[in-house]
Parts: structure tokens; C-alpha cells; sequence
């Protein structure tokens, strides 16, 4: 209960300095990092002052009781009855018309419009705007529970390139993977693992298709597991069969930024450093013209969260500190008529430099 009680004091701290008067959390991890509690489809309104309400569905109510340290739980049975606890919790704690922030990149869009558009009236905010300044720096428990999720990461990783080989679908290499990963324990994923082969291999973001791996492809394979809650954040490319010589440059282009950049990663840089000093060694290798430079963004409860200078340019000036942990290496190197390359690994910010929780051999081409 300590560590819940110290984190709804700071929660709370941040919220009145930048004047939020309340948040809604509509997001598994969110709900997860103030109750300790997993749960899907909770709502809570928690304000800055007074207790906070949470609302679940009828038959969860005694777990919800039995698991968490809030009060105020009302069960509903139908939507109608949900809306109707969630308004007269926003009505009794005076907010109709204040500032409330709103779990928006995590919340299905049409609930975010409903919300908007039923409190005309709210100042709407990011609840990550008070929450991801916290959940941005790990405790030792959450940075152990990395660890195991980076075990997994390995593991899948592992299963994954075993199973590449002529004739093989991209879809039989993710389901490799996902086996590997669940019997190690992943209970789900950041998102769905990555396996682009061929021309596939160039595209700036990943999935899975049927497609058939031949012989020369390139696969680029990206896994996401998730253990306890919290997530690694793992890429690694392959080549099936013998790769050219072009391949073999490009690959070592993007290994060795990565490497570099791994090594001279210390505290006190901004993160905006991080995507210039892998674009400058970047700069000195083969194919640097088509290097892409995203290099970083957090890692946590999310495989991808705060900081996050794709989504929010602004973070670019957040400085990195000790018990941080973030993704280095994330764009993909497109080499047209050679194939796309990617290396990627979660890393823990330390007080003398960067650990790498993800640890798999990085030369594999």
C-alpha cells in the first residue's frame, strides 16, 4: 500500500502545479499504476482533492474491494448505468466545467470524442501530461520486472530466427515467437510482433502477413512481450540464407551506430542528443543517406510511451536521468533494392552511462 500511497502524493503534486483538477483513467496501465490492480474496461474519476471513484462492472465489484485501496466503487450493469455513475461522479466532485485530463492515446477514439462532446464545457487534457512524468522513471521492482520481460524478448527473439528459412511464412515465424514468448511467460503484447521479409523488409513500421520468405530476403523481426504488466521492446534483422555483400554493409551500418551510441549514452543527455549522435555515426558508414533518424522513445507499461519525440517533438528536450528506460535503435534503415535493417534494444539509464536489458547477439548478418 506504501508504494501506492507515495505515488497518489506525487500524482496529486503534479496535478496542482500544472493545474489539472481532476483525471479520468479509461487505460489498463494507468488504472494498473495508481490501483496495482489489472483490470479491462475500469473507469475511475480521480481528483486532485477528495476521494476518487471508481466504477466496474457488477460482478468484479468484490475483487475490485478486495484488491485495491479505493472506496468508492459502484457497480453498473449496463452502459446506461455506467454513464449515469460516471456523470454524477464528475457533478459531485465539481467538474464540469474545470480542467480533466483523459487517457486520449490509450482510450478508442469514439470514446474520447463522447466525452468531449458530452462535457462541452471540460478543458480537456492528456492525463499523460501528469502521469508519464512519473511512470518515466522506474522503481527497482518495475525495473526487475523489465528484466523479465526482456528474458522473453531473447526468447522469442531466439524462436523467431530459428524459424526463418526458405518456404517459410513470415505468419509461421511470428507464431514461433508468440509460442516461445507465452510459455516463457508473456501474458500478452506491447503489440503484435513485427516480421518483415524482402520488400516488406523497407517499410517504416511492421505487422505480419502471409507472405513467403525466400531465399536473400532480408527479415527484419520486432517482439513486444509483456510480464507483469510491464514490456520489452526488442528488433533484430536477418538474412535467410547468404547475405551480399550490400546486405552484410547495411546491417553493419545500422549495428554499429547502435553499438556507438549504446556506449557513449550517458545521463544528463537530452533525448533529442540521442537521435543526433546515431544520425552522426550513422553519417560515417554506407547508406547513411537512407537513414531514417527516430532512434528513441520510452519503455514501460508500454512498449512505447513517454518519451516519445515521434508523437511529441517537444520531448527532444527532455534529459535523459538514472532509472529511465528507453528504446534505442527504433526506425528502420530502408536500402532500396537491398532490403530494410533495424537493431533495437531496451536500455536502462544508469548513473555512469546505459545498461541494455535486451542483450541478443546484435551481428547476426
Amino acid at each position: 500500500m506504501s508504494i501506492y500511497e507515495e505515488r497518489v502524493r506525487r500524482i496529486r503534486r503534479v496535478m496542482t502545479e500544472k493545474g489539472v483538477n481532476a483525471i479520468v483513467i479509461a487505460g489498463v496501465e494507468n488504472y494498473y499504476y495508481i490501483t496495482g490492480d489489472v483490470r479491462r474496461q475500469a473507469r475511475m474519476v480521480f481528483p486532485a482533492e477528495g476521494e476518487p471513484t471508481l466504477i466496474v462492472f457488477f460482478t468484479e465489484e468484490e475483487l475490485v474491494r478486495k484488491n485495491t485501496w479505493i472506496k468508492d466503487v459502484r457497480p453498473w450493469r449496463n452502459v446506461s448505468e455506467l454513464m449515469g455513475h460516471f456523470f454524477s461522479a464528475m457533478k459531485e466532485k465539481d467538474l464540469t466545467d474545470k480542467t480533466v485530463g483523459f487517457d486520449v492515446h490509450s482510450t478508442p477514439g469514439f470514446e474520447v470524442y463522447r466525452f468531449r462532446k458530452l462535457n462541452p464545457k471540460i478543458n480537456l487534457v492528456e492525463t499523460d501530461e501528469v502521469l508519464m512524468e512519473l511512470r518515466m522513471y522506474k522503481s527497482g521492482e518495475e525495473i526487475e520486472r523489465m528484466r523479465e520481460a526482456a528474458k522473453i524478448a531473447e526468447k522469442g527473439m531466439k524462436a523467431a530466427i530459428e524459424t526463418v528459412a526458405p518456404g517459410i511464412s513470415e505468419n509461421e515465424v511470428a507464431a514461433e515467437a508468440e509460442y516461445a514468448m507465452r510459455k516463457a511467460g508473456a501474458e500478452r503484447w506491447g503489440t503484435i510482433p513485427f516480421v518483415n521479409s524482402g520488400y516488406r523488409s523497407l517499410y517504416l513500421h511492421g505487422f505480419v502477413s502471409h507472405k513467403i520468405i525466400e531465399k536473400g530476403d532480408p527479415v527484419l523481426i520486432d517482439v513486444h512481450p509483456v510480464c507483469d504488466m510491464y514490456a520489452a521492446d526488442m528488433a533484430r534483422t536477418v538474412v535467410c540464407g547468404q547475405p551480399s555483400q550490400e546486405q552484410k554493409k547495411a546491417a553493419s551500418t545500422y549495428v554499429q551506430a547502435q553499438k556507438q551510441t549504446r556506449e557513449a549514452l550517458r545521463p544528463g543527455w537530452k533525448v533529442g542528443d540521442v537521435t543526433q549522435f546515431m544520425k552522426g555515426a550513422m553519417e560515417k558508414l554506407p547508406y547513411s543517406e537512407f537513414n531514417v533518424p527516430a532512434y528513441i522513445h520510452g519503455v514501460g507499461l508500454e512498449f512505447e510511451e513517454w518519451p516519445h519525440p515521434s508523437h511529441y517533438p517537444q520531448h527532444n528536450s527532455i534529459v535523459l536521468k538514472p532509472s529511465m528506460t528507453v528504446s534505442i535503435g527504433h526506425a528502420t534503415l530502408p536500402v532500396p533494392g537491398i532490403g530494410g535493417f533495424r537493431v533495437e534494444d531496451t536500455v536502462l539509464i544508469t548513473e555512469e552511462g546505459c545498461e541494455s536489458l535486451t542483450t541478443y547477439e546484435r551481428e547476426l548478418i
